[in-house]
């Protein structure tokens, strides 16, 4: 969910708990009867009361939008937690996916021709646990078939020596091929 919505949902549900509290007033007659009927009438003239009410059922179709919503095949979000790699008599083994990611995008800028990279972690059930999604930026004059089954080799290579994890199924999308060399970061040693 948003900000947008979160902000929305936030003076929606003050509203309501307004009109929950004043309806609990009336239902155990705190507030007088001759008080809240003249009161109502009063708010049932004005216009600005449809206004209110407009702004309510804009509301509330924003927030139903919200629900419906598909958020996609995004993967694992970064704050989803961990991958379960292994139990062992030391203790389970669990490694962030942000962490994953760090290593599959590693591996895969120093495959030659890979301008850039950027990964996405599925969990999944079976042997393998995990499954890569990775989108790069090819550069120009090199070949997408032979840049991709070396990214792929580099990356179980470094989930092998990393995490011990064999043969992790990578699907490699290329998005852009460009003749630019993109800006690499100093490496400090």
């Amino acid at each position: 969910m948003g900000i947008i919505r979160r902000l929305i949902l936030l003076f929606y549900v003050l509203a309501v708990l307004a009109v929950l509290v004043v309806c609990a007033g009336v239902c155990l007659q705190f507030i007088p009867p001759q008080l809240w009927q003249n009161e109502l009438n009063f708010i049932i003239a004005r216009e600005e009361t449809l206004a209110a009410l407009a702004v309510m059922l804009l509301a509330s179709l924003i927030l139903l939008t919200g629900v419906f919503a598909r958020s996609g095949n995004k993967g694992i979000s970064a704050a989803s937690g961990d991958i379960h790699l292994e139990p062992g008599r030391s203790g389970d083994v669990k490694v962030t996916v942000p962490a994953i990611v760090e290593v599959v995008e590693r591996a895969a800028i120093t495959v030659n021709g890979v301008r850039q990279a950027t990964a996405t972690v599925y969990q999944q059930s079976g042997d393998t646990p995990i499954k890569i999604r990775l989108v790069i930026v090819l550069g120009q004059g090199f070949s997408a078939p032979r840049v991709s089954e070396a990214a792929v080799a580099a990356i179980n290579d470094a989930l092998s020596t990393a995490l011990e994890l064999q043969n992790v199924p990578v699907e490699v999308k290329v998005t852009e091929i460009t003749h630019a060399i993109t800006e690499r970061g100093n490496r400090v040693v």
